[in-house]
């Protein structure tokens, strides 16, 4: 079975360019490839005539490994393929107010329930990836403004929390961030391996290690990394804050031990 699902009136518009079918978006479809490993690729490509332009993100699934399969079935509660878990989990958060990539469309090729393929289609976020506006921006920051930045990052993340979600590749490059009037936005992107109906906090803090991991020394002092587990506790009376820091920081040595930081 194959089958394809769009958000509001997008399959007017990619009818439109004689994108129809599942082969139509997964095998024929140019796009410029990303990031790829075997299991998986993300893509992008752009529709539409100069004036009127529009950038999308795709992420292809390939023969998902039964862990994955499971693990989507085991938080939805039914068969679900990859590229449709994706979009579940991007209106979800969306649905509680956490900035992600708007879905536009998935589709799914099923054989007797197994998922043989799937992708997913998002619009262009309007924000820019955190490694990359910290890289081109941090240096001419005063202190002020990057603890602004990390608090709102912290209280981002803390909302995410709060939603009894846990996201286990919450790393800084999976942020983006855009300034507002002088104010911060974020959003996350990678939800491939989110859960719901967390309550687990040993779960969070562990998100929160691999934040932590992300956060190159070259740019974050040890002053801003406790600043961001200040921050997400803040509004917690009573909050055991050095022992925290010590939690967050022991997660973040056993991923720093595991592998190499990602450099920015």
């Amino acid at each position: 079975m194959q089958r394809i699902v769009f958000a509001d009136s997008w399959s007017d518009f990619f009818a439109g360019f004689d994108l129809k079918s599942f082969e139509d978006f997964f095998e024929n479809l140019p796009a410029k490839t990303i990031g790829v490993n075997r299991k998986r690729n993300v893509s992008s490509f752009s529709l539409g005539p100069d004036s009127r332009k529009k950038q999308f993100f795709m992420k292809r699934f390939s023969h998902p490994h039964f862990k994955d399969m499971l693990f989507s079935w085991r938080n939805i509660g039914r068969p679900c393929s990859q590229g449709r878990y994706e979009w579940e989990n991007a209106s979800l958060l969306l649905d509680n107010g956490i900035e992600t990539y708007h879905p536009v469309c998935f589709g799914e090729k099923m054989t007797y329930g197994i998922e043989d393929s799937s992708f997913f289609v998002t619009e262009e976020l309007q924000s820019q990836c955190m490694t990359d506006f910290v890289r081109e921006n941090w240096a001419g920051f005063r202190q002020q403004q990057k603890e602004k930045i990390i608090t709102g990052l912290a209280a981002f993340i803390r909302k995410i929390h709060d939603s009894n979600i846990c996201l286990p590749d919450l790393y800084i490059w999976h942020i983006y961030i855009a300034e507002n009037a002088g104010e911060y936005e974020y959003a996350v992107i990678d939800l491939h391996r989110m859960s719901r109906n967390v309550t687990n906090r040993r779960l969070k803090i562990k998100n929160l290690g691999r934040m932590h991991h992300s956060m190159l020394d070259r740019y974050f002092d040890e002053e801003l990394k406790q600043l961001l587990v200040e921050s997400y506790v803040a509004d917690d009376q009573g909050s055991d804050v050095p022992k925290l820091l010590a939690q967050v920081k022991k997660y973040s040595d056993i991923i720093s031990a595991r592998r190499k930081k990602v450099q920015y």
